[in-house]
């Protein structure tokens, strides 16, 4: 009996002493209020379209959380609820350089029941200089290099026992995705991080060639040209078909039903919702809009550059036409919504100028495009121009020299692009040139330049 008496008092002191611990931790989560974290990197340096997320202890109401929030200087972009606890800011154009931003939360309630943030936070941040991505190779080894514009060493990103053939960089520069062949012939998708860390396999292709990777610019699908394999050893690989790698589902499909559309170095538009990709067979740029699936096709034969305006609804593209004193290369410029395509460039010119290289910046003035200066030379220069306008400057015009594969910064005020002298040993290198100098500059040796924001 006394026995039982004990352990009836040892458990009513345990309950006693639980009932107390529960009480006073929902008295301190009362006066604790809700709390909140912000997703911001240890030292608050951030890429250029860097996501804001905002995780909260407890559910809240969206309409009451979100007047509590703003950004200091105001920054166009958006707020998306991810669920009931998670908020992100996105931007919609690129945080600038040199400028410290502060992320403001507000005290006050956020949910319909009162509950409430007892207590304001603000967190700063800044935007990190852009690195540039490149491809190193000797011929037996090939890796992807980046290097930043003050001169300094540049860093190896992959293993140098992996050959790389092409690779991407996403619009956050958190990420890059490059091609590696296996040992089965075939081509695999690969990714890695920034810094170099966490390199994996992202799709195994085993027998196919998965190729040309194109990264949507929200970052959350690849797109890639696919070539099936031959039934046989010593038959061909089928044509390039454009596929889609889902990266949060792992969904891997082709782009388009039918079999007889092919297509070839897909090419997004800024706001992740139309992909375009070149069919060689039909001598055409098929384009399919994503989130109306809507698709839209327009004659080209050159195989060149697809480049889309800021606001995604404009396309440029070359072409090539045969006149009656010989081929003239276009320029033409496509507008979606109106499904409607003209000739912006090379209508009446006396001679070819080759057009070919195209890269629109994020400033909707501002665009490069590569032609050849003269019969006498074969290579081709680059010209920054006003779309709109059809003025500009010519920012190479070596006449030893050739330049293509052009690429904009986040901001539109810095250009890389690749040159390589025509006389003597092929040795391409990494040019860049930025917005009020009067010359460009050499950063590297390498081939496929691209921003690593």
């Amino acid at each position: 009996m006394k026995f039982n008496a004990s352990l009836d008092r040892i458990a009513l002191g345990v309950l006693l002493t639980l009932t107390v611990l529960v009480t006073l931790t929902i008295l301190f989560g009362e006066g604790a209020g809700v709390r909140v974290h912000v997703d911001l990197p240890a030292n608050g340096e951030v890429g250029p379209y860097q996501t804001i997320e905002f995780k909260f202890s407890e559910p809240i109401d969206s309409g009451i959380a979100s007047d509590l929030i703003s950004l200091d200087p105001v920054h166009e972009g958006y707020l998306q609820w991810v669920n009931d606890t998670t908020l992100r800011f996105i931007p919609l154009r690129p945080f600038e350089l040199g400028t410290i931003y502060k992320v403001i939360l507000n005290a006050g309630e956020v949910a319909t029941n009162g509950r409430e943030v007892k207590k304001g936070q603000t967190w700063d941040f800044t935007v990190r200089q852009p690195l540039v991505a490149y491809l190193l190779t000797d011929g037996i080894t090939s890796s992807i290099w980046a290097v930043d514009l003050n001169g300094n060493s540049p860093k190896r990103l992959t293993d140098e026992s992996i050959k790389v053939i092409s690779f991407d960089t996403a619009r956050d520069g958190e990420f890059i995705v490059f091609t590696a062949a296996n040992a089965q012939g075939g081509i695999d998708l690969w990714r890695v991080r920034r810094d170099g860390s966490g390199q994996s396999m992202l799709l195994d292709c085993g027998l196919d060639r998965c190729t040309t990777p194109a990264i949507a610019p929200n970052g959350t699908r690849i797109a890639y040209s696919h070539e099936s394999a031959g039934p046989g050893p010593e038959l061909p690989f089928g044509s390039p078909r454009i596929w889609l790698l889902d990266l949060n589902s792992g969904q891997n499909s082709p782009v388009y039903g039918s079999q007889l559309t092919l297509g070839y170095n897909p090419t997004w538009s800024p706001d992740s919702n139309k992909l375009a990709s070149f069919d060689g067979l039909a001598d055409r740029i098929n384009l399919l809009d994503l989130e109306e699936k809507q698709q839209y096709v327009f004659p080209s034969n050159t195989g060149g550059p697809i480049t889309f305006s800021p606001d995604s609804t404009k396309m440029l593209f070359t072409t090539v036409e045969q006149k009656e004193d010989g081929l003239r290369t276009q320029v033409r410029l496509a507008d979606l919504p109106l499904n409607e395509s003209l000739t912006l460039i090379g209508l009446n010119d006396e001679r070819d100028y080759s057009y070919y290289s195209l890269a629109w910046s994020s400033l909707e003035n501002r665009a490069v495009l590569g032609f050849r200066a003269s019969d006498e030379q074969p290579a081709q220069i680059l010209w920054v121009f006003n779309p709109g306008l059809l003025d500009g400057i010519v920012i190479t015009n070596d006449p030893e020299y050739a330049y293509n594969s052009p690429q904009w910064d986040p901001w539109g005020s810095a250009l890389i692009f690749q040159q390589f002298k025509l006389r003597g040993a092929y040795k391409p290198e990494i040019g860049l040139w930025q917005d009020g100098s009067g010359e460009t500059i050499i950063l590297a040796e390498g081939l496929m330049p691209h921003w690593l924001p």
